[in-house]
């Protein structure tokens, strides 16, 4: 069980008694500091406690001052700026009460004033709003917006009201501003302390692999070959410790040896590393998904290629052993550790992007293979033939009757499609699937 001192209690019972008199705003101020505080000491999880009192109180707020008809029907705007990013809070009061609240996170927003943020912002919100209220309340620094006014009108039919509010409606947008401030600045927290994690992650790795820096650039590769054929490699690329997706690369296998990982893998390094020059940014460390054999298929593609200076290791999924060159026995990192974490993630999302490709190749392979050697067929035969017929398996099962149906197919051409699937297995042609045809 964890006490909380003498001071500790006392500090709780007076929030409590003045919640329950209803002194909401010194509440606030006073919540909202100390949440400040224990972030900036790094003591989150004590944070996290003041940011949810904090919102609670400001639920209850919202909903005291939008407790009454005179409020009538309107949307309440607040905005918050800072460097690159925005947010927006949107309060919607109907009939009196506060129906809903929306905050919305904007990127790339540059020096843009809070009042070009907030307008922008609008245009594209009321465009795919359900309803247009009469009134939009914005915040006092920001004045009216006469030419919003007139486009929202004009979009909802009847006047529509952008401007500054007076009592409570007032007194909602301050708190939809302050409630906008508030979310910037825990965005703001919450990126700073992912950034932080993953700088410690990658110090880690460091540290156990014994990189000559921390690899700020990493690459993965896997092998997806679920038959004899379609066998592809992926390539996913993380910067910073954070996916980057534009870079990540797929390799259609060449090698035509059948099911063969480490021949794959080898294919696939010597591809990639063969136009190493032309990528920007240093490697830091190659993954490979898999054990010793793959790691050295991937060495001796890396080496015919010219590279021997970039770091690969690999890791095998069973006991999740790190296999280094060189080393007899597989480093195991500690369970749960950042670096094994770091190292999973990378590793997983290149099997997961191995499989999706190769899936799609599959599908495209099957399609194309049945199609590609028929007599007389183009693409737009193909697509009136897909098109009637729904799947390839239907193709090649129907009848010559079925097949001579096929708007825009003629006649002889039906014909001799069915004679071309239908000859024996050894013509070299597509092979008839069971059942499929009758005389």
């Amino acid at each position: 069980m964890d006490y909380v001192s003498r001071g500790e209690y006392r500090a709780l019972i007076d929030q409590i008694v003045a919640f329950l008199s209803g002194r909401y705003r010194g509440l606030e101020q006073e919540l909202e500091a100390q949440m400040r505080a224990a972030a900036t000491a790094q003591e989150y999880e004590q944070a996290a406690v003041y940011r949810n009192r904090l919102a609670a109180v400001r639920h209850l707020m919202e909903r005291q001052v939008a407790s009454g008809e005179h409020l009538g029907t309107v949307d309440v705007l607040g905005v918050a700026v800072t460097e690159d990013t925005a947010n927006v809070q949107v309060m919607q009061v109907r009939d009196g009460v506060l129906s809903d609240r929306q905050s919305f996170f904007l990127e790339g927003v540059g020096d843009e004033e809070p009042a070009d943020v907030l307008e922008g912002f609008a245009i594209e919100y009321y465009s795919v709003a359900m309803a247009i209220p009469p009134v939009v309340i914005v915040p006092r620094a920001i004045g009216s917006l006469p030419d919003l006014s007139a486009l929202l009108s004009e979009r909802r039919g009847a006047g529509t009201d952008v401007r500054t509010g007076r009592g409570d409606r007032a007194r909602l947008a301050d708190l939809a501003q302050r409630n906008a401030a508030l979310a910037l600045d825990q965005d703001r927290r919450r990126h700073a302390r992912t950034r932080e994690r993953r700088r410690e992650s990658l110090a880690e790795l460091q540290e156990w692999l014994r990189l000559p820096a921390p690899p700020i650039r990493m690459e993965c590769y896997d092998i997806s070959n679920l038959g004899d054929t379609h066998a592809v490699a992926s390539m996913v690329v993380f910067e910073g410790g954070a996916p980057s997706k534009a870079h990540y690369r797929t390799f259609s296998m060449r090698f035509e040896g059948g099911q063969n990982d480490f021949a794959h893998m080898r294919e696939a390094l010597l591809r990639r590393f063969t136009r190493l020059a032309q990528d920007d940014g240093d490697m830091g460390l190659v993954i490979i998904d898999g054990g010793k054999g793959q790691l050295g298929a991937a060495m001796e593609g890396m080496a015919e290629a010219g590279v021997t200076d970039v770091p690969v290791v690999s890791l095998a999924k069973q006991r999740e052993e790190v296999f280094l060159p060189g080393a007899r026995d597989p480093l195991l990192l500690p369970e749960g550790s950042a670096a094994l974490k770091l190292l999973q993630q990378i590793r997983d999302e290149a099997h997961r992007f191995a499989l999706r490709h190769h899936r799609a190749s599959r599908g495209k392979g099957m399609t194309t293979s049945i199609f590609d050697a028929l007599p007389g067929v183009g693409p737009s035969r193909r697509k009136a033939i897909l098109r009637h017929f729904g799947t390839p398996d239907r193709f090649v099962n129907a009848t010559r009757e079925e097949l001579e149906a096929v708007p825009g197919l003629p006649p002889k051409v039906a014909r001799d499609i069915w004679d071309h699937l239908h000859r024996a297995p050894d013509a070299g042609d597509v092979p008839r699937l069971a059942g499929s045809g009758r005389a």
